[in-house]
């Protein structure tokens, strides 16, 4: 078992214990806190491949569906981020008890909007779309899923490092899921923003992976975006312009990021979002100076990838909001009733209400 399904099947575990055993009614009313924020990516049909590394950035339709379906049954209240800011800004400043769901997806796919958009209008539900322009004008790749591709059409890889020219075997399934575990580290931790992209772009281009041809395809037009801008439920919110890991970035460029990319989506829309949310997310990724540096920006909150449900105390915290990932693996709507309980959370951080460190 690889050390990722020892890590899926751990999670399920603890979920599954939760929800058969009833504590995610019983502590509901004291763990749930104000609400929760879900976080999506692709919204496709299913069509796994034995080789698919990134399938849990991508739930069904149907999944989707049932998910609002089961949450209006629940007496939620489904809310916008801009509602977001204000029920965690100000006490008292709900209309109801009731906890509120927001949804969220990230990178601006198109599926987005051929299979999300018709499902959040016939629910009724707000939702906010992080844009990455650079993903848009074509200056940035969706390198994480050029690598899958290129990983996924050969056998055996040859990489160029400065150590000097390395051979990895990918000719079977297991294979390739190791060499893409591994080279995700690598480009993540030991190689700078700029390098991990040469270095992807170099792959691709020596094994003929048309990257511009996939952006394209998945990555929506600012005609498109402009369109979707138009609707009462949507909000469009800013992922920065290339999709870095801004933590790895000095706070010079960090903030450009955020700020640059922020103007050129006003240049393109007519309004200035007011909501980000880090690229990648983790902890690594965005800790305390780019929360300090989101709030500078001027952006009313911004959203993380760290695990939780949003809490009164949050209120002190509007730019390290913590989300509820809708993942591919994870595709039950039980999963779901015990993740917004807010008792996962409260497992993985050790009893406390609030991580933004």
């Amino acid at each position: 078992m690889s050390k990722f399904s020892k890590q899926e099947f751990l999670q399920k575990l603890v979920l599954n214990s939760v929800y058969f055993s009833g504590a995610h009614l019983l502590c509901q009313r004291w763990s749930r806190g104000l609400g929760s924020i879900m976080m999506l990516h692709h919204v496709v049909e299913e069509n796994r491949a034995p080789f698919s590394p990134n399938s849990h950035l991508s739930v069904t339709p149907k999944f989707l569906d049932e998910m609002l379906t089961s949450l209006a049954a629940e007496n939620l209240d489904f809310i916008s981020m801009d509602e977001v800011a204000k029920w965690t800004g100000q006490a008292g400043a709900n209309s109801s008890d009731r906890p509120f769901i927001a949804v969220t997806l990230d990178d601006g796919y198109r599926d987005n909007l051929e299979n999300a958009v018709p499902i959040f209008r016939k629910h009724n539900m707000p939702y906010t779309i992080y844009v990455a322009p650079g993903f848009v004008d074509g200056k940035a790749d969706l390198w994480w899923e050029d690598l899958e591709h290129i990983i996924a059409a050969r056998d055996t890889i040859f990489l160029d490092l400065d150590g000097g020219r390395e051979e990895i075997d990918t000719s079977t399934s297991d294979l390739k899921y190791q060499a893409f575990a591994e080279l995700m580290e690598y480009l993540t931790s030991a190689v700078d923003e700029t390098r991990q992209r040469e270095i992807v772009k170099d792959l691709a281009k020596q094994y003929r992976i048309d990257v511009n041809a996939h952006r394209r395809q998945q990555i929506m037009t600012w005609s498109e975006i402009a369109e979707l801008n138009k609707d009462p439920l949507c909000t469009i919110g800013v992922h920065t312009i290339n999709h870095p890991m801004l933590a790895r970035l000095s706070e010079k460029d960090a903030k450009f990021e955020m700020m640059e990319s922020a103007s050129i989506i006003e240049a393109e829309l007519g309004e200035r979002p007011k909501h980000i949310a880090y690229p990648y997310g983790m902890p690594k990724a965005a800790g305390i100076r780019e929360f300090k540096l989101a709030k500078a920006c001027g952006f009313t909150t911004a959203v993380t990838t760290r695990h939780g449900v949003v809490h009164r105390e949050h209120n002190e915290h509007p730019t390290a909001l913590p989300r509820i990932s809708l993942n591919g693996s994870f595709q039950s709507q039980r999963y779901v009733k015990t993740l917004i309980s807010g008792i996962p959370a409260l497992l993985q951080n050790k009893g406390k209400r609030i991580n933004v460190r």
